[in-house]
């Protein structure tokens, strides 16, 4: 075997190191609570991406716990999950060390136009397959997003690149570093789940969630949401699913329905999504009309049964409205019935860390929402 590339050589007495190890390079990306750098483990001679994180570090009280789901966290092994080398969040700066992967971010990717069919079917089941690892070991991501996502460089010739998770998990360790408010909820406004933005606990359902956001934007080129203010665009989500173009085939239509769905409890979890993608691995999805209407239409042809149903007649059409992007006024209504069922708890999003600099991120909420509703009655009033 031969030896390991030496790494670019450095000078304890010239060149500062993070942790007496790691020498910064480049800066990859940063985010709400991080930076993220292209680093040199010195003592491996390997080259990593470095999570600075930016706050007071780990409640002492809180090192014990933070330390264990560290292990956890470093202890899992997928070609879908980025992998975690090292952390201490009790240093200063707090820091995680991880796999350093090459490719393009799944946002860098969406800019270039969007995915076919089979494309966003490969990405979602890699990424479910993902979800099935750390799922099972009860982490929740809680930021799923395109930024989020990294297409690994394929190892050998003709193979196709891998969606990749990053900072699964690193959500709960954030909180314990203390860099956000202790009623705020770690996510991204865009692609945050209808409870979450509930200020309900995220769970297994709200990654799903946010995982069909995604594959509804690459399918489209568009975020879902869009031509909402920030309020807005939160509120909307507690009352209505993200509208789905009508030119969506049967197949993928059902798919994505059931990942948006309002109820928790209706979505899929990763072991049937994973199922389910595969079976659309080749649907096609045609470019939208030229002027299109993004609008679900009413009365669309019914789609293929892909996830198991109890036998029941199929519930009437009628309900299809629920898909509409609801006005102005039933956004009010639903930011007013936010912030009832929000009380004593969350409605402000911190934007998560990590993303790269071509993630066209939504800006900061302000702080809880029972603060700006007068503002919001200002604006979509009578």
């Amino acid at each position: 075997m031969s030896e390991p590339t030496p790494t670019v050589a450095y000078d304890p007495a010239v060149d500062g190191l993070i942790d007496g190890r790691y020498r910064l390079g480049r800066l990859l990306g940063q985010g709400g609570y991080s930076r993220v750098y292209e680093a040199v483990d010195t003592a491996l001679e390997r080259t990593l991406a470095l999570k600075i994180i930016e706050g007071d570090g780990a409640d002492p009280a809180d090192v014990a716990r933070v330390r264990s789901e560290i292990r956890l966290l470093a202890s899992l092994s997928h070609p879908s999950l980025v992998t975690l080398y090292d952390a201490k969040l009790d240093a200063h700066p707090a820091y995680l060390a991880m796999e350093l992967i090459s490719g393009p971010t799944l946002t860098d990717r969406i800019a270039r136009g969007r995915m076919t069919g089979p494309e966003t079917a490969r990405v979602g089941r890699e990424i479910a397959e993902a979800f099935a690892v750390i799922h099972a070991r009860g982490i929740v991501h809680r930021d799923v997003k395109p930024s989020n996502i990294l297409l690994r460089p394929a190892a050998h010739t003709g193979e196709t690149p891998r969606a990749t998770l990053a900072d699964f998990g690193i959500a709960s360790l954030v909180g314990a570093t203390r860099v956000t408010r202790p009623d705020t909820v770690v996510g991204t406004a865009a692609y945050l789940s209808p409870e979450q933005a509930r200020g309900m606990p995220a769970a297994p359902a709200s990654d799903v969630y946010a995982l069909g956001l995604v594959l509804l934007e690459t399918l489209t080129g568009s975020r879902p949401f869009t031509g909402l203010t920030p309020h807005e665009a939160l509120a909307a989500r507690l009352v209505a699913a993200p509208e789905i173009p009508a030119h969506i085939p049967g197949p993928w239509r059902e798919v994505l329905e059931k990942m948006t769905a309002l109820n928790p409890s209706e979505r899929p979890d990763a072991t049937a999504l994973i199922v389910a993608l595969r079976t659309l691995s080749g649907v096609t999805v045609p470019a939208a009309p030229t002027g299109a209407e993004t609008a679900v239409l009413p009365g669309a042809t019914a789609p293929t049964r892909i996830f198991d149903r109890p036998a029941q007649p199929d519930a009437p059409r009628s309900a299809a409205p629920s898909r509409r992007r609801p006005s102005r006024r039933t956004v009010l209504v639903a930011s007013l019935v936010a912030f009832v069922l929000a009380t004593g708890a969350v409605t402000a999003v911190a934007l998560s860390g990590g993303s790269t600099p071509s993630d066209p991120g939504l800006p900061a909420l302000p702080q809880p929402l029972d603060q700006h509703v007068d503002d919001l009655w200002n604006e979509v009033g009578p």
